[in-house]
């Protein structure tokens, strides 16, 4: 069985990377040539599927739900219910399992420990006035490094050409908080669901911990 898994897993690498996943598995790769680390991640708006690269090509795959913002165009301001577009790090892992004294997991019990209520836009997939409630973040939380250059190139032409909503005189920031998280919501996995961040099912997410560390970089392709 030991001798097995490895063949089991040389073989999945390689039908990965002949099928439709091998333009995911090329991106993935182009970023290990400038990081030090084993792994890469590449989200596939999409395919709402998140990829786990090595420099021998995909190792895991995962599903994933992100911005409930229907057009599905990357992030402009705090608050557009989308997800951004391009290429960050992970600045942070939250984790409740990490020690109950560590910042870690204070943090995200803290966070786990907010109830979201429909009235304010937060609900539970396909159901507008059922409550999102609380652990909403679930298990993990991988904070990724948005906004980057671009994304404040962005923002700042948009809102010197007045593209961006005001209200009393006043447009929205450019954001922040986005991460890699689980949930509480399972149906949304696959859907148009979150406020900008990508959610996964909570078991994978926990999975995912192995692949991840602080400064992983994270592409985030375009639908």
């Amino acid at each position: 069985m030991h001798i097995l898994k490895p063949v089991i897993n040389i073989v999945l690498v390689f039908l990965l990377s002949c099928s439709e996943y091998g333009y995911y598995q090329k991106k993935g790769q182009e970023l290990l040539k400038h990081y030090k680390g084993n792994y890469s991640i590449v989200i596939s708006k999409k395919s709402f599927m998140l990829f786990v690269v090595s420099r021998e090509g995909i190792v895991a795959k995962y599903r994933i739900g992100y911005g409930l913002n229907p057009d599905k165009k990357p992030k402009l301001y705090a608050n557009d219910n989308r997800t951004p577009e391009g290429l960050y790090h992970i600045t942070e892992i939250l984790s409740m399992d990490a020690p109950k004294k560590s910042s870690a997991y204070k943090t995200l019990l803290g966070m786990n420990k907010v109830y979201f209520k429909a009235k304010d836009g937060h609900y539970k997939f396909g159901h507008p006035d059922v409550d999102l409630g609380d652990n909403a973040y679930g298990p993990r939380f991988y904070c990724i490094s948005y906004p980057n250059k671009e994304d404040v190139k962005r923002y700042e032409e948009a809102k010197k050409n007045g593209m961006l909503p005001q209200n009393k005189g006043k447009v929205p920031s450019i954001g922040s908080g986005i991460a890699i998280h689980g949930n509480n919501d399972p149906d949304s996995i696959g859907q148009l669901a979150s406020s900008g961040c990508i959610r996964m099912y909570n078991d994978d997410i926990i999975e995912l911990e192995q692949y991840i560390q602080v400064g992983t970089p994270v592409l985030i392709l375009p639908d």
